[in-house]
């Protein structure tokens, strides 16, 4: 699965926090939603965010959703 076919979802508890979402561009090629408001980042930057949560005992649990059920079809 490439990284434009997916969108991640962060939770803290049953809470949704922030999704990072394919934003088309080149320079910032992902998408962060949190509290209402989009901001683009890197490749870099979004690892940086997921790869913590994903050892055991992290406070987040994250989770790939493919954009087709995403979107509901």
């Amino acid at each position: 699965m490439k990284n434009s076919e997916c969108v991640i979802e962060q939770y803290r508890g049953d809470r949704l926090v922030r999704t990072f979402a394919p934003s088309g561009d080149k320079a910032f090629p992902w998408r962060m939603d949190v509290d209402g408001r989009s901001y683009l980042r890197t490749n870099g930057w979004v690892l940086s965010k997921v790869l913590p949560t994903l050892v055991a005992g992290s406070r987040f649990r994250t989770r790939v959703v493919p954009m087709d059920t995403k979107d509901g079809v």
